[in-house]
């Protein structure tokens, strides 16, 4: 048991919470940036049920009566959840109703008149989140400049909330053309709504995603519509439980888009939080990789049930303008973050063809893998990774005890169908969840232009450290940074997460040397916005910083690339550069049109002050030893408490290096350094790691250093 944070503060603390579909990971620091990580079983049943029984975790752990003394001292909150998520990939979504323009009834059903995969023609689109029935149009027209050409039929709003009523919608979406330019009909057919409808959720289009694109800012409303009240009911069950516990400081939700959002104002926009807990590892990634001076990293993390990765070049993760939702459009800035089904709890499965393949399917929390010993009875990664001996059955975590002869027994039965021995089946179920982990890695750089040997991979999740090694081999990547706290790295990075909110304005001229055109107005307009909204909700004006961005594109093209904007003048010549960057070609003497500008608002409220994530114990343990699988046979391997390795400190592989939450694999012909920061190096021991480090600093990446 832990001894509390000593302080010289009534409330020093701060907390992030979590919760993924298969373990709760939570974080909490001191003042002085000192943390202590936790992790216990989510409760897919009831997610807040996962959150308190992390409270009671920690308080046990510091000494504490009860969790309410511990909230005593903690000064804010700050939650990363999968509700949203999981509701739209369960089906569990709100029954939802859309209010749209006479004779835009089929939006949703037409979508964008083809298919997203042209080459596949079975392929099939999800299911509409509205049904055709619930779609009401009503009459009111606005023309491309916004101006009022039929006025909004309000009787026919009224009739379509009867209807509503009827049909038992828990919320409803309003999405009209052009509304992006004028809000006034959609305003007043929400309020009409709201009046008709009380305790039904109301989404309008030009408050959720007020841009250019009917369809795809159309199925954003619906989506924040058909989650909203899902995450209202988790979000007011958590705050009365709270409340019970005399808890009445800050609570912040995760968002997408790397920063938080208060409790009041999370579910207005819960669309913005359906990558709410993996937006928390880019940032931390960054901090991370900046303070070992590495300039660009590709962080993975790889949990119980999924495997994100997303890049960070200069300590800046980007941002995509939208993207896509388990094949629902999504028009609001997200972290570009790629996510297959590759995690420790993954199905191991054999094809009609004879053939062995991992995931997507996962066993999740309940009943988990089999060695979980809960019940569940298909092979997993977690099961194969305790087979090969990579895993230590007695420190897996505080909330499970990991059973090998289970394990084992999944793990066989996968072999007897493929004609192997038990180790060779745990062998292949690795190599093939490494395999397809690789493939996503080589999208994520490859498909930009990127020579994914110009990244160190930085491992994050309990599964991470397992794996990373192998994928930087498979990709000639030269340096994998482990944090220390690798497997709560998204709860760590939210705390590192500021107040954040986008906005955007489609702009009604296009030409961007049109003399009209006053840009600075324009963005001087959004920032007063955002000044209202955020020193409303408490935030000081003094604590606000803007970063101020522009979609461009040539006339004719589809779709945009987002340019940061500084000058009127240079932008053109910059959106040139940034499409060749990313396309590797450009046409300057081409016409270019503005569509968007777009302005990010960000609020210090998180941020504590830096410091070493944990120090290391000086009381070096002796290494044990294992039979581990290593160059395809067991070896009698070395294992080291990766918490009492002091800086500078080299292990040489094969080796093992255990965590408390995680496992290190440190292969053959690789070695393990520990840096002056605390946080885990791996490298090819061939390779000079001063000449690894100096190729990925930023001096090199900003000269093009060759890879």
């Amino acid at each position: 048991m832990n001894a509390p944070f000593p302080t010289g503060r009534t409330r020093p603390l701060r907390l992030a919470i979590d919760i993924g579909g298969t373990f709760t990971d939570l974080v909490l620091r001191d003042e002085t940036g000192r943390e202590r990580t936790y992790k216990t079983s989510s409760t897919p049943q009831d997610p807040s049920d996962g959150f308190f029984a992390g409270l009671d975790l920690i308080a046990g752990d510091l000494g504490l009566a009860s969790r309410r003394d511990l909230l005593a001292r903690v000064d804010t909150i700050v939650h990363g959840t999968t509700i949203t998520t999981n509701a739209l990939l369960t089906g569990a979504t709100a029954k939802t109703g859309l209010l749209t323009t006479d004779g835009f009834r089929d939006i949703l059903l037409a979508r964008q008149g083809h298919r997203e995969d042209q080459f596949n023609s079975k392929a099939r689109p999800p299911k509409p989140l509205v049904p055709r029935a619930l779609v009401v149009a009503v009459p009111e027209r606005l023309d491309r400049d916004g101006t009022v050409t039929l006025a909004l039929d309000e009787a026919a709003v009224r009739a379509a909330a009867a209807y509503f009523r009827a049909e038992g919608v828990a919320a409803v979406a309003v999405s009209f053309v052009f509304s992006f330019f004028n809000d006034a009909h959609e305003r007043r057919a929400g309020e009409i709504l709201a009046a008709e409808l009380p305790g039904v959720f109301i989404s309008l289009s030009s408050r959720v995603a007020p841009e250019v694109r009917f369809y795809e800012r159309t199925s954003t409303t619906v989506l924040n519509a058909a989650v909203g009240p899902v995450l209202e009911r988790y979000l007011d069950r958590l705050s009365a439980r709270l409340a019970e516990d005399a808890f009445d400081r800050p609570l912040y939700i995760m968002q997408s888009n790397g920063g938080v959002v208060s409790l009041a104002n999370a579910a207005a926009r819960a669309v913005n939080t359906l990558l709410s807990g993996p937006a928390g590892a880019p940032p931390a990634a960054a901090s991370r990789a900046a303070a070992l001076g590495i300039d660009s990293v590709m962080t993975i993390d790889m949990g119980g049930t999924s495997f994100e990765v997303s890049l960070s070049r200069g300590g800046r993760t980007e941002i995509s303008s939208g993207g896509e939702i388990d094949g629902y459009p999504i028009s609001t800035p997200i972290l570009d973050i790629s996510t297959i089904g590759a995690g420790g709890g993954s199905i191991a499965w054999i094809t009609a063809g004879g053939l062995l393949r991992v995931g997507p399917q996962s066993a999740g929390a309940s009943p988990g893998p089999a060695g979980y010993g809960r019940g569940g009875t298909e092979a997993t990664v977690t099961d194969a990774n305790l087979v090969l001996g990579y895993l230590n059955p007695d420190k897996f975590n505080a909330s499970v005890a990991l059973d090998v002869g289970r394990a084992r027994e999944a793990v066989g039965a996968v072999g007897a169908r493929l004609g192997l021995g038990i180790e060779t089946a745990a062998d292949g179920i690795y190599r093939t969840i490494n395999a397809e982990m690789t493939d996503s890695l080589r999208l994520a750089t490859i498909r930009r232009g990127l020579d994914p040997r110009g990244f160190a991979i930085v491992a994050a999740g309990g599964a991470g450290p397992l794996h990373a090694a192998a994928l930087a081999r498979d990709l000639d990547i030269p340096l994998v940074i482990v944090p220390r706290n690798a497997s709560v790295l998204c709860a760590g990075g939210m705390l590192l997460s500021d107040y954040a909110r986008y906005y955007v304005r489609t702009l009604a001229i296009a030409d961007p040397h049109d003399p009209r055109l006053d840009l600075e107005s324009e963005f001087a307009a959004l920032e007063a916005l955002a000044i209202r909204e955020f020193t409303a909700e408490g935030i000081d004006r003094e604590a606000l910083s803007f970063i101020r961005s522009a979609d461009l594109r040539y006339i004719g093209q589809v779709h945009e690339v987002a340019v940061p904007f500084t000058d009127a003048a240079a932008l053109v010549a910059q959106f040139h550069r940034s499409h060749h960057e990313r396309f590797g070609h450009s046409q300057p003497a081409d016409a270019v049109e503005i569509v968007n500008i777009r302005l990010l608002a960000r609020g210090a409220v998180t941020a504590a002050p830096s410091g070493e994530i944990a120090a290391p114990s000086g009381a070096t343990t002796a290494p044990s030893r294992r039979s581990a699988w290593f160059g395809g046979a067991y070896r009698d391997v070395p294992v080291l408490d990766g918490e009492t390795l002091d800086p500078g400190a080299a292990v040489d592989g094969p080796a093992l290096v255990e965590l408390p939450t995680s496992t290190i694999v440190v292969p053959e012909a690789f070695r393990l350094v520990v840096a002056a920061t605390g946080d885990y190096l791996l490298h090819d021991a061939s390779r000079s790691l001063d000449a690894i480090r100096a190729r990925l600093s930023p001096a090199a990446s900003a000269t093009g250093a060759p890879h």
